[in-house]
């Protein structure tokens, strides 16, 4: 858009009057005083003017189409260039018009800014996740989980029995840590189990049935202890929740935090992990049965009832965004091949009673 002071001839041969004039992509527009001052406007569209520089008068005469004999003289020459530009750019196919070329290279731009975002969100948030989350104290973590635990009863009715003999197969174990772990069997149809931060581990009385060997229970405890050991949920929370956790943690509100986490408790039910994670704990869980001559058959086991208990169409909850089955019953027998084994009558003892209470 340009302005320019110039005279405006209302016909041939008439008079010319000062007159302020404008040009836009689309028009010219011009404004100027009768001899009565009376103030007066004009809009030329751009497709209906013709714009030439003119040595007679040293400037750019514009004329109006529709009407030859009305006229704009502008000192200079500049005003010519103007609009002789603005009609070639429109009369350019729309792809190689400049501010097609403008918007695509703004859009390519804000499409690179974007796409940097997005990577950094990708691999930087869930970096800085993991960061955050090991540092968190293990008395932090018990109070986190403790307090997502204890928004899930009511909806969990727990079995005492079960719950006390769960946690002395898990003790009888013997595995060092310096977490509190405490194990709840809870009532319910889902083939299911999982862990929370702090020492946590929910055991759901339909997966605890379809368990028919000690090893097999063995297996599930190494596992879902792993989850809590290697803080695997304490980082899978801080991914979900995001910023509302780092905020509360960075600025020392883990009374917001507790919030957040109380929430979004029932969420953790089926609480995921990446499949590196999941392996992470078959794998480690399996280190803790061969520490013990546990068999790690029992992980096999423990897969092959997961996987029958499924629909047809789906898995179970514990099952959801972990390898596949398969696969995991085959690592897990490569990395057994040479484990040595033998009875462990105590845990065989334990879980026996068990099975009388939940058979």
């Amino acid at each position: 858009m340009k302005t320019w002071f110039g005279f405006y001839y209302d016909s041939r041969g008439a008079e010319p009057v000062d007159a302020s004039i404008l040009a836009a992509e689309e028009f010219i527009s011009f404004a100027w005083r009768t001899p009565e001052g009376e103030a007066q406007k004009l809009k030329w569209d751009m497709k209906d003017v013709e714009a030439v520089a003119d040595n007679s008068v040293q400037g750019t005469v514009i004329t109006y189409n529709r009407d030859n004999s009305r006229r704009l003289v502008i000192p200079g020459k500049e005003a010519a260039d103007f609009i002789r530009q603005i009609k070639a750019e429109k009369a350019k196919p729309w792809h190689k018009k400049g501010r097609t070329k403008d918007g695509l290279r703004n859009l390519s731009i804000f499409l690179g800014f974007a796409g940097i975002l997005v990577i950094a969100y990708l691999l930087l948030v869930p970096w800085l996740s993991e960061k955050l989350a090991s540092t968190v104290s293990v008395q932090t973590e018990q109070q986190f989980g403790d307090a997502v635990y204890t928004s899930m009863q009511r909806a969990m009715p727990e079995n005492p029995h079960a719950t006390i003999l769960v946690n002395d197969f898990f003790r009888q174990m013997q595995v060092p840590t310096e977490y509190d772990v405490r194990i709840a069997v809870v009532e319910g149809d889902v083939v299911n189990a999982f862990a929370l931060p702090g020492g946590r581990i929910v055991v759901y009385s339909a997966l605890l049935g379809q368990l028919t060997d000690y090893t097999e229970l063995a297996a599930l405890l190494s596992h879902e202890f792993t989850h809590v050991n290697n803080r695997h949920s304490t980082k899978s929370i801080f991914r979900r929740l995001g910023s509302k956790v780092f905020l509360g943690l960075l600025l020392g509100n883990t009374g917001s935090v507790m919030a957040v986490l109380v929430d979004q408790a029932d969420s953790f039910k089926s609480l995921t992990y990446s499949r590196s994670l999941e392996k992470e704990a078959d794998l480690e869980g399996l280190e803790i049965l061969n520490e013990r001559q546990i068999d790690p058959a029992g992980f096999i086991g423990l897969f092959r009832h997961l996987k029958a208990s499924a629909p047809a169409s789906a898995l179970p909850e514990m099952l959801e965004s972990h390898p596949d089955i398969d696969n995991r019953i085959a690592y897990i027998r490569e990395a057994s091949a040479k484990s040595a084994v033998k009875d462990n009558p105590e845990l065989k003892a334990i879980f026996e009673k068990i099975k009388t209470i939940i058979p």
